[in-house]
């Protein structure tokens, strides 16, 4: 749950808490000179008080277009440390050789691998996260899942698209806060006049109060109102000098968009400025000795303030800027162009200074040098490009943004490209790729209607059928229409469907047949889709890897889709892109709810249904919240899935149903059982078969839980003739309905041996309640503990009436913690403590820590008893 914070005092108190519990994402915003990047200072010295490394980088105005850059100047002062220095080569190497069209592994797990290597904890500091690249903000995003050390920070005029812990807003001072300011400043208490104006000219932020203060000591005033004269104020009291030192300072603005000054680029930056060494030199140092440049890391100078940038910058004319920009892009061509991150500096600089003749070829080589590692990028550029591009190469420009936006997870922008891109493509195979494309965006945003209508508008131009037909049968199959015909034609047209068409086309048709329930369909296409993608790209073959993996998660398989995800996750460490439209994360949180781990699906799947409303893919938010509807309904914490009930679903059936179960669920739970099973007939009346499958599941038990026995038993007999060809998951749910409903003892022990075999914690406990029913009294104190490690407590509390039922007491709560669980589960799997460490990324000493634990929760007192014990489900 993310917090709200206000007040300087309070934000410092809370941020010096969250320090010391890593990982944890803190952000800060406000207002320029609001005092953001002030704070964040201080964080990062009261992180350096308490034991933490401290990295800094600073986000640019030109950061769009720069894939990493801020990230890159945060890590760079690692070079110097001995752990980190091989790890840090092999990322700006990744980044660096993407230019040259060299694969390997993707900056983010680069990133990643490098904070890992690094001991104790680490706060990595960025300013201006507003002006940063969305490859970068990507990266900061999960970091902190796949870092336990990590503490993220930032600072933003307005908060970037990633999830925080703790978010803190910066408000104006008030006028007694403004009379500290100015008593420190004029070493006096000021006169109540004096803070009544600097109060009203500043607005109460402090950049300013500073500015009017120091203002009317030099003998002027600020006269007129907010925002206009700042900028004026600024210039006239900082640059009074001479006109050497403010044409050097405004050369300085403009390359600062791209990476601050070094004193070694002071011969070229005087060029540029039209000044001779001598008064450079004096030029440079007077901005020092001013205070307006101050000296940063690696022999460099930044400006005091990015106003104080942002003031030189707005002062230069449109011509001057041009010439400034391209001046200083001839520069870094001269100093030459060795990898991604020069490439894009000097991309950026000509496409602001260059003629369309120049800028044109830069701008594409930029997105060339960042289609691999940093997708976002790369649509940002051939964005650019498509705008100068004469009118026949606009439209391939164009599809290639289309595609690196919907690679970067940006349906909006994909969709927008996508458009502009048909209205001047012939039609061919671009034309027909560019359509897909923007089904799949139209699709992942929740537009249903309009992804069926572009899919059935460019059907008749396509160069070939079967992608957009299976798009168009699966998105009417969630609409809940009848789409059999599309479906047959798009099988019949795959033998000759081309290759890089075929991950679109058999996903689709796997995710139409898993709605209407019919599993061995969607696994003749799975089947079909994992055997094409061996010869499949690695860009592609990822894409199949992860839509299968998507298919099995839902149906239920969860070893499965473990394989699939490990395979996938090779592929990922050569791209720069992972888990398009955000089906990745949602097929982890589907795992890890099979698995058991509830509260980590939580906490990830909450941040991640964040992110992915954010960037427009309410498809997957919507199904992310289902899932978190499914774990707390489970749980019993019905105030809690409340709200996310309360707002309207998606429009299509399959949502539509779906919200209805969940809602006669939650009914069901706080004891409206004329509700429950009102809505729960709504769902098996209106959803798909796959929807189906889960009401009559929950019709049986909430009928045997009421005492319906004939009721129950009517229900579990649907479902079992509904599941026969159903999903894996279906079948397992018919297996405990009909085991409940008829207490068959066979029944109930087949999907014990299912769930267990799987992994599928809730699955096996709730085997084990109903064998425990049945008489089994040593499966209900299994049900009890399982159940109490889930937090499922009205499970818990059913298994615990039976046992006493049994004459026996629910046994004394000693519950294995996620960690403990894992690292119990690594021991049975025969692995060793130290391969144990290196699996899960702890010392030696934390692994041995948490086995000792296990012991004394469990009783045992071996390696072979636990393994024997785990291998019997006793833990």
């Amino acid at each position: 749950m993310t917090e709200h914070l206000a007040g300087r005092s309070e934000i410092l108190r809370r941020f010096e808490a969250a320090l010391r519990v890593p990982p944890v994402t803190l952000l800060v915003h406000g207002e320029a000179g609001i005092g953001k990047t002030h704070l964040l200072a201080e964080t990062r010295e009261m992180a350096r008080s308490i034991g933490l490394r401290v990295l800094h980088g600073q986000a640019r105005d030109f950061g769009s277009g720069l894939a990493y850059a801020a990230l890159t100047e945060a890590l760079g002062p690692l070079q110097d440390d001995p752990v980190a220095r091989e790890p840090l080569a092999r990322l700006m190497e990744a980044i660096d050789q993407a230019a040259l069209g060299v694969l390997g592994a993707a900056p983010a797990v680069h990133t990643a691998n490098l904070l890992r290597r690094l001991p104790g904890r680490t706060l990595l500091a960025i300013d201006d996260l507003h002006l940063a690249d969305a490859d970068t903000i990507g990266v900061l995003s999960v970091l902190p899942r796949r870092v336990p050390g990590l503490v993220v920070a930032g600072t933003a005029r307005r908060l970037p698209a990633m999830d925080a812990d703790v978010v803190a807003g910066l408000r104006p001072l008030a006028p007694e806060e403004v009379a500290e300011v100015v008593t420190g400043l004029l070493g006096r208490a000021p006169s109540a006049s004096l803070v009544r104006h600097v109060h009203e000219e500043s607005r109460g932020n402090p950049w300013f109060v500073r500015e009017a203060v120091l203002t009317l000591v030099q003998g002027g005033a600020v006269q007129s109102a907010y925002p206009g004269p700042r900028r004026g104020a600024i210039l006239g009291r900082l640059f009074q000098r001479d006109r050497g030192g403010r044409g050097l300072a405004r050369v300085l603005a403009a390359l600062r968009r791209t990476r601050p000054a070094r004193t070694a680029d002071l011969p070229a930056l005087a060029e540029i400025a039209g000044l001779d060494a001598a008064e450079a030199e004096r030029a440079f140092d007077g901005l020092v000795g001013d205070g307006l440049l101050v000296p940063a890391d690696d022999d460099a100078y930044e400006f005091a303030h990015p106003l104080v940038a942002e003031a030189l910058y707005a002062d230069l004319g449109p011509a001057e800027r041009r010439r400034v920009h391209a001046r200083i892009a001839g520069l870094l061509h001269r100093q030459g162009l060795a990898g991604a991150r020069s490439v894009l500096e000097w991309a950026s600089h000509l496409a602001e200074g260059g003629t369309s003749a120049e800028a044109l070829p830069a701008m594409l080589r930029a997105a060339e040098a960042t289609r691999w590692t940093a997708p976002l990028s790369a649509g940002h550029w051939y964005g650019r490009a498509a705008e100068l591009a004469p009118a026949h190469e606009r439209g391939v420009l164009l599809a290639r943004e289309a595609l690196s936006y919907w690679k970067g997870s940006r349906p909006v922008d994909a969709l927008r490209a996508g458009r502009q891109a048909l209205a001047v493509l012939e039609p061919g195979r671009r034309h027909t790729r560019t359509a897909q494309t923007m089904v799949n965006a139209a699709h992942s945003m929740g537009r249903y209607e309009l992804a069926v209508s572009i899919a059935a508008e460019h059907l008749p131009h396509a160069d070939h059928r079967a992608a957009l037909l299976a798009q168009q049968a699966v998105v009417r199959t969630q609409l809940g229409e009848d789409c059999g015909a599309l479906v047959r034609e798009a099988w019949a047209a795959l033998p000759t469907c081309p290759p890089e068409d075929l991950v679109i086309t058999l996903s689709a048709l796997a995710g139409d047949s898993l709605i209407k329930g019919d599993w061995a369909e969607a696994e003749r296409a799975l089947g079909a889709l994992l055997s094409a993608s061996a010869a499949l790209p690695p860009g592609a073959r990822l894409a199949a890897l992860e839509s299968a993996a998507h298919i099995m998660a839902s149906a239920g398989l969860r070893t499965r889709t473990l394989g699939l995800l490990a395979e996938a996750e090779q592929i990922y460490r050569g791209l720069g892109w992972h888990d398009i439209a955000g089906q990745h994360v949602r097929t982890l949180a589907v795992v890890r709810r099979l698995g058991g781990e509830w509260e980590r699906a939580l906490r990830d799947l909450r941040s991640d249904a964040v992110a992915l409303t954010e960037a427009g893919l309410r498809e997957n938010a919507a199904l992310l919240r289902n899932i978190e509807l499914d774990i707390l309904l489970d749980q019993g914490r019905y105030d809690e899935a409340e709200p996310l009930l309360a707002g309207p679903p998606l429009t299509c059936v399959l949502q539509v149903s779906l919200r209805a179960l969940f809602a006669a669920r939650r009914a069901f739970g706080v004891g409206d059982r004329a509700s429950a099973l009102r809505l729960v007939d709504e769902a098996v009346r209106t959803g798909p078969t796959d929807v189906a499958h889960r009401a009559l599941g929950f019709r049986t038990a909430m009928l045997i839980i009421t005492g319906d026995a004939d009721g129950a038993r009517a229900a579990a007999l649907a479902l079992d003739e509904m599941a026969h060809g159903g999903t894996p998951r279906a079948r397992l749910t018919a297996l405990l309905a009909t085991a409940a409903a008829f207490q068959d003892a066979e029944r109930a022990g087949a999907a014990l041996e299912t769930a267990r075999a799987d992994g599928l914690k809730f699955e096996e406990a709730h085997a084990r309640l109903v064998l425990g029913v049945l008489g089994d009294a040593r499966q209900l104190v299994r049900a009890h503990a399982v159940f109490g490690e889930l937090g499922a407590a009205p499970w818990r509390d059913r298994a615990a009436h039976r046992l006493r039922e049994a004459g026996l007491a629910p046994a004394p709560s000693a519950v294995l913690t996620t960690a403990e669980r894992r690292v119990a589960e690594l021991v049975a799997g025969g692995l060793s403590n130290p391969r144990i460490a290196e699996e899960l990324h702890y010392s030696r000493k934390t692994v041995e820590v948490y086995l000792s634990r296990v012991y004394a929760k469990t009783g045992l007192r071996s390696r072979v008893e636990l393994a024997l014990a785990y291998e019997r489900g006793d833990i």
